[in-house]
């Protein structure tokens, strides 16, 4: 190979040499001999890698006849060698011999990295209830629980119609924009209205385990408020979450920085800085009867610790708490003009935990999961405006309520699940206003739901529930509740969380 690349250089010298005079005219000696060169390099290159080829063919060769004679193990060839020296060529030419075949490859590239993810998930259901005016009136007048004199947003508690309810159709879409970045957003459409759920921008590859996000987003501060409504167990919110934080949780703008200890254990921390925009813990209303406060007027911080178990079990567990601005507005003799207003702060902090054990049969069949919850919230305000009674100006209003919930979920059947809920709220449960103090009672509901996933994309639940209610009133009210859920997956979906 050396002695046919020395005879093509000679060839070439010679053949200059011989025209060099011919070209004077049209070119100087230098020039030529530059370009000469250059064609030589650029052969020299060439026939290089194409020994380099021949030599890689005759090794494989080679081992494919010991293979084959018993001298040694048969060793897998590479089946990508020579695409990998056709690149090495590629990286020798100048950028100006790109081929039309190379763009058109780079051109289909791109444009699959801007194709995103989309799915499409319809959660309907059917509902009905006993109670004397709706599970709605109920919620809204819980004992210590009831709606603030906030901006509600237009939302109420357990929005459920009796008969048939769409409770949202979800589009979700998602893709990374390049290695340091991924995007999502969740749009959801009602009968009502379209809203923006998440609209979401986070960082792929930030050193020693941080990760930022920053758009609209769930609270990751426990497991349920992060989860879209078609990823529960149970077709309704447990009553803590519900009644402390509304229809739609904990969902916010603003940004969050998280960080994974180096540990062989995962220890993650994670702290939000949020615009604080809540129907019910962190009102904002502001204006000329109350302070303008600007953003972030919440701040959550949690902890989530995932012990290493034995193999099909795992568990996670969580602490968390915030606090943030929270202001109220009343209309105290109902004339529709609001004539008091409360400015301070709201707080709350808890746990929660979830369990798993994946039995390995088919469909989830033998699956356990327990998963369970604790928040305590205080609400602390100061009367800055009364219209009515000026001397109570300077007052407190100050509200204390906590609540948990337990639930277990098995899977008895391949597709099948069966589940139950407990839960109470109101355990500690007063309301001190500028007029005096109120006390309530604990309520409580059970729940119980079956259902049944023919696939991946399908799942169908019939779920009840029976509770008894503790209302403003001092009154108690008791009340069945049915659902039968239907959820369908449009699309590929991502994986949801732990």
């Amino acid at each position: 190979m050396k002695n046919l690349i020395t005879t093509v250089v000679a060839c070439l010298l010679a053949v200059s040499l011989i025209s060099g005079p011919a070209l004077a005219g049209e070119k100087d000696d230098s020039q030529n001999v530059r370009e000469l060169m250059q064609q030589i390099q650029q052969m020299r290159l060439e026939m290089e890698t194409q020994r380099g080829l021949y030599e890689k063919r005759l090794k494989e060769m080679q081992a494919r006849i010991e293979a084959l004679e018993g001298k040694t193990p048969k060793a897998a060839a590479p089946a990508d060698s020579e695409a990998e020296l056709q690149k090495e060529i590629a990286k020798q030419q100048p950028a100006a011999s790109k081929t039309a075949q190379d763009e058109k490859s780079s051109l289909a590239s791109a444009v699959q990295k801007l194709n995103p993810d989309i799915s499409l998930i319809i959660d309907a259901f059917y509902y009905r209830d006993d109670s004397a005016e709706g599970i709605n009136h109920i919620f809204n007048n819980m004992g210590g629980f009831g709606h603030g004199g906030g901006d509600d947003h237009g939302h109420g508690h357990g929005g459920f119609d009796q008969g048939f309810n769409l409770r949202e159709v979800e589009l979700w879409l998602s893709a990374a924009v390049d290695p340091y970045l991924k995007g999502y957003a969740t749009l959801a459409f009602s009968n009502e209205n379209a809203s923006v759920e998440e609209a979401v921008v986070e960082t792929l590859s930030l050193p020693w385990g941080f990760k930022l996000k920053g758009g609209k987003f769930f609270s990751n501060f426990s497991r349920i408020n992060e989860q879209h409504p078609h990823a529960w167990n149970f077709t309704d919110r447990p009553m803590v979450y519900e009644l402390t934080f509304g229809d739609h949780g904990l969902n916010e703008l603003g940004v969050q920085a998280s960080w994974l200890a180096p540990l062989d254990q995962q220890l993650l921390f994670g702290l939000e800085a949020l615009q604080g925009d809540n129907e019910n813990m962190f009102n904002y209303i502001g204006g000329d009867n109350l302070p303008n406060e600007d953003g972030p007027r919440l701040w959550v911080g949690w902890v989530k610790w995932s012990p290493n178990l034995a193999d099909r079990h795992a568990m996670q567990i969580g602490v968390f708490g915030a606090r943030g601005v929270d202001q109220e507005q009343h209309d105290e003799n109902s004339d529709g003009t609001n004539d008091h207003y409360f400015d301070g702060h709201s707080i709350f902090y808890g746990l929660d935990f979830v369990y798993k054990f994946i039995s390995g049969r088919p469909y989830g069949h033998g699956n356990v999961t327990l998963e369970g919850s604790y928040l305590r919230r205080r609400i602390d305000l100061t009367l800055t405006q009364h219209d009515l009674e000026p001397d109570l100006v300077g007052a407190d209003q100050i509200s204390n309520q906590d609540g948990y919930y337990l639930q277990g979920i098995y899977g008895f059947a391949p597709r099948w699940r069966g589940g139950l809920r407990w839960e109470q709220v109101g355990l500690v449960n007063d309301v001190q206003t500028p007029e005096d103090l109120s006390e309530y009672d604990p309520s409580w509901r059970l729940s119980g739901m079956i259902d049944f996933a023919p696939s991946e994309f399908s799942r169908f639940r019939l779920q009840t529930a029976y509770g008894g209610y503790q209302l403003n009133d001092g009154s108690e009210e008791n009340a069945w509740q049915v659902f039968l859920q239907m959820i369908i997956s449009l699309g590929s979906h991502g994986a949801h969380d732990f």
